[in-house]
């Protein structure tokens, strides 16, 4: 498949453009608009005469079908034409996709997949995606940050997903949330704001993955670690679980259901305040294990690390599942400051608003007893339970396709 991504996929595309887009008759004349198609329809694609997109469609588009976006996207709304046709109307553009996108999975993303999507971004887009490596892994995979727009922008937000291993369909969509920013960085807009004016001066930070050995262990197994000894332990933590009754599972489904990372420290217990209240195992295990202290492991220090350098105004932290969002505990120090900006947020992303709990050292804990004011919110993707196949994706991205632009003007009128 990343194959076919690379090499062959992009190579049919330009043949396709070559042969049936206009050539420009000069220098001066604008590049081919973008050419698109259809997915994620259901029925068919709804195509209207009126940008209001009331009334009764005057076509509808089977997936597949090939357009040319005329116009847009002026928040989820474009003019298109379809492609070889007269036919000209508008639609909503989180039903189309890039004929040349680079981030493309039907199947499980992998980290291999996502470090050479990283790659293939920042050469299609140099000035306006910067990467840095902020670490390595346990198990030696590199910790990466990426920043849309202008790394010098006077503020910040940070997006973050990946930190429970079998929670890995949230990888993919931030990297399709991001590939869908640099495409239409200088044509799109979100409530009359330009891409441009937004990034230009919100930078959005991303750590795509926080814990890709653990997403490569629930994705493949214990084949997938490099270190022998991380095999030997992770073969132990599941001795220790079945003899304490944390699990009934067999070897292979356990490890499918792994959140830890490949020390079995559950990273999102591994933060103050709160470490170790109500711990649910005192042993390295599949999840729940919050190791010997705060800060113990390299995925964590990284982001962490990440946090106090970039200092977001807002956090969206994903996670997995239940179509729910936290937003506040009880010691939070600015639940005033995060209250306008949930409710925000949450009239966008239909997800229901959970009460405050108590600290229990999670990413959320820290960052709310932090000496940097800060909005933040964890949006719980998905409705069955994880990990899930990509056939639940469509619903995760039309809900979330525009996340970070909606976050990203937030910060910047606030």
């Amino acid at each position: 498949m990343k194959f076919f991504k690379i090499t062959i996929f992009p190579i049919l595309c330009l043949f396709f453009i070559l042969f049936l887009m206009p050539f420009p008759t000069s220098a001066a004349e604008a590049p081919p608009l973008p050419v698109c198609y259809v997915r994620f329809s259901g029925i068919g694609l709804h195509i209207y005469a009126d940008p209001s997109m009331s009334g009764e469609p005057i076509a509808v588009l089977p997936d597949g079908t090939y357009v040319q976006i005329l116009l847009g996207p002026l928040d989820s709304l474009v003019k298109i034409k379809v492609y070889d046709t007269e036919l000209e109307g508008y639609a909503d553009m989180r039903y189309l996709r890039q004929l040349d996108a680079v981030v493309y999975d039907y199947d499980i993303y992998t980290y291999e997949e996502m470090e050479e999507d990283i790659l293939l971004l920042q050469a299609k887009y140099p000035e306006l995606l910067h990467v840095n490596l902020t670490g390595q892994s346990t198990d030696g995979r590199n910790l990466y940050e990426l920043i849309l727009g202008n790394p010098s922008a006077p503020k910040s937000i940070l997006v973050h997903a990946g930190i429970h291993a079998r929670e890995y369909t949230n990888p993919y969509l931030v990297m399709e949330q991001l590939e869908q920013c640099l495409e239409y960085y200088d044509c799109g807009s979100f409530h009359n704001r330009s891409y441009r004016e937004l990034f230009d001066n919100i930078a959005v930070h991303i750590v795509p993955m926080v814990n890709p050995d653990g997403i490569a262990l629930s994705q493949f197994g214990e084949s997938a670690l490099r270190s022998p000894e991380l095999v030997q332990l992770i073969q132990a933590c599941y001795v220790y679980d079945v003899a304490t009754k944390r699990t009934k599972s067999t070897y292979g489904t356990y490890l499918s259901r792994w959140k830890a990372n490949a020390r079995g420290v559950d990273l999102n217990r591994n933060f103050l305040p709160g470490f170790g209240v109500n711990a649910k195992t005192s042993h390295p295990s599949y999840m729940g294990y919050e190791g010997l202290a705060p800060f113990t492991e390299p995925e964590t220090l990284s982001l962490g690390a990440v946090t106090l350098l970039c200092q977001p105004a807002i956090i969206l932290n994903y996670h997995s599942m239940g179509e729910v969002a936290y937003w506040n505990t009880v010691e939070n120090k600015y639940t005033a400051l995060n209250t306008d900006f949930s409710n925000y947020l949450l009239s966008l992303v239909p997800y229901k608003k959970m009460g405050s709990g108590t600290a229990s050292g999670s990413y959320l804990d820290w960052v709310f007893n932090g000496d940097n004011p800060v909005c933040s919110i964890t949006l719980e993707t998905g409705n069955v339970d994880c990990p899930f196949s990509l056939e639940h994706y469509p619903r995760i991205w039309l809900q979330h396709a525009l996340v970070i632009q909606a976050t990203a003007e937030y910060a910047y009128i606030h």
